[in-house]
């Protein structure tokens, strides 16, 4: 459709002063989910990589074989450094995708991050040697970091402001389905299998780029409005001050000047957003809700759970995807403040009670409801995708203009990443100086302070409107 058509459209509904009806608007809404959907395949990627440490160690723990025979044995903290580097690489991937959104757009962004991703999972596969497949992880973290960063900046430029809330949420039920995914062929499958089949998912991303458009806000910045235009009709329909929003994106972004985007980063609410933003992430991973997705057939043995530890994963991960999609539905309702506080609530409470119950049982052999540190970590990681692990990267799009989102952004996933980094790198020194007792506890301590924190710093951003 070109400019002249979009501009008679939209003068036509103009004119009529007519308003959209409930099913243009239902139809339109689910157009929009369906880009939501393939955004989410970026998340759908990083949940896989974030979850297959546990696939790994549980295989090498079977079997010592490589894909061509060959033997090969991973020890513990070689088993914890896939999961590190995916979290360190990260840290680089989100520095080096964000010039690419800036200057490229979030489509060159979502093609630099998926081949890579490929990579990742092709070494991960077909490397002989534990150096390869750690080299493999890191090339994987590179593709988490740039993942995360346009897949988070591209759900939120291109959502409604009303469904926002619930269509990010479409992106974090992303990263558990791809949790699920990876657990579930894991469960009997072969750690290089594993990671042919999870090529899928970074190749799937890269096909919807036949689909996807650009972000309209990165077009108007580029001073591309015709093609904002099409864009933003057929996301908001043709009822929709599309000028209005057009002139609110010119607004919020002065200039692209780079230097001016730097400079904009030190002005005092934008610092203030970023402290925010920062220890919500820190927080975020320090609650343990990332160890516990790398490390979860090893906690189950660890608490003498009487379910089976691959079965448990799974079951685990059915949950946190069951509670993402109630959740999806309350975000724009509940607001972002107290969708989180009700998260760290719930995770306090059932880390907390997990502590009580192991320290109750002590070296009892068998231990007694065995089945109770499944229900904790049931609660945990389902209670985790209300709003303790959308909300940071929510709010690390919605809180600063397009002109300073990647880099804005980048910050933040960069303190996180270092977090998520450092917390996954001290499980097996934690464990060992705390006990599992004092490691749970530990852990439910930092969602306790995320409540009042969240209550007094957290500024609502819920139906509105982002530059």
């Amino acid at each position: 459709m070109d400019v002249y058509t979009v501009e008679k459209h939209l003068e036509f509904a103009a004119d009529k002063g007519e308003r959209e009806s409930s099913s243009e608007r239902r139809i339109r809404l689910l157009r929009q989910g369906l880009k939501m959907f393939l955004c989410s395949l970026a998340m759908w990627t990083m949940g896989s990589m974030y979850v297959y440490p546990s696939v790994l160690a549980h295989d090498l723990a079977a079997h010592n074989t490589t894909i061509y025979g060959s033997l090969i044995s991973l020890t513990s903290s070689q088993i914890d450094m896939t999961g590190d580097l995916v979290m360190l690489g990260a840290t680089a991937g989100a520095w080096l995708v964000a010039p690419i959104m800036m200057r490229l757009g979030r489509r060159a962004g979502v093609l630099a991050s998926g081949s890579t991703a490929l990579l990742g999972w092709l070494g991960v596969a077909l490397l002989p040697e534990p150096l390869g497949i750690l080299l493999a992880r890191g090339l994987s973290g590179l593709a988490a970091g740039g993942l995360s960063l346009v897949a988070n900046s591209f759900g939120i430029e291109l959502a409604d402001p009303e469904v926002r809330g619930m269509m990010a949420m479409v992106l974090n039920l992303g990263i558990l389905l791809g949790q699920v995914v990876t657990v579930c062929v894991g469960y009997d499958a072969r750690y290089f299998v594993v990671a042919l089949v999870d090529m899928a998912l970074p190749l799937g991303l890269i096909l919807s780029l036949f689909h996807l458009p650009e972000s309209p806000s990165y077009l108007v910045l580029k001073g591309r409005e015709g093609e904002a235009r099409e864009v933003l009709l057929d996301l908001r329909g043709r009822y929709a001050d599309i000028e209005g929003e057009i002139q609110s994106y010119k607004d919020l972004n002065h200039t692209s000047d780079s230097k001016a985007a730097w400079r904009d980063l030190l002005r005092p609410q934008v610092l203030k957003d970023l402290a925010v933003v920062s220890t919500l992430f820190i927080l975020m991973y320090f609650t343990g809700y990332q160890v516990i997705s790398a490390n979860t057939s090893r906690m189950f043995e660890a608490a003498g759970s009487s379910v089976d530890d691959s079965l448990s994963t799974i079951i685990v991960n059915v949950v946190q995807v069951a509670a993402a999609a109630v959740a999806s539905l309350l975000m724009d309702r509940l607001g972002r403040r107290r969708s989180t506080m009700l998260s760290y609530g719930v995770m306090c409470v059932s880390l907390g009670g997990l502590a009580v119950y192991l320290l109750a049982a002590g070296e009892q052999d068998p231990q007694p409801q065995a089945w109770i540190p499944l229900v904790c970590l049931m609660a945990t990681q389902g209670a985790v995708t209300i709003g303790v692990n959308p909300v940071p990267f929510i709010l690390s799009s919605e809180y600063f203009p397009t002109r300073i989102r990647a880099l804005a952004a980048g910050i933040c996933y960069t303190v996180g990443n270092l977090a998520g980094f450092l917390v996954l790198q001290l499980y097996t020194p934690m464990l060992e100086a705390f006990t599992q007792v004092g490691l749970y506890a530990f852990y439910s301590s930092v969602c306790l302070v995320g409540i009042p924190f969240t209550y007094f710093f957290v500024r609502e951003t819920a139906g509105a409107k982002v530059g």
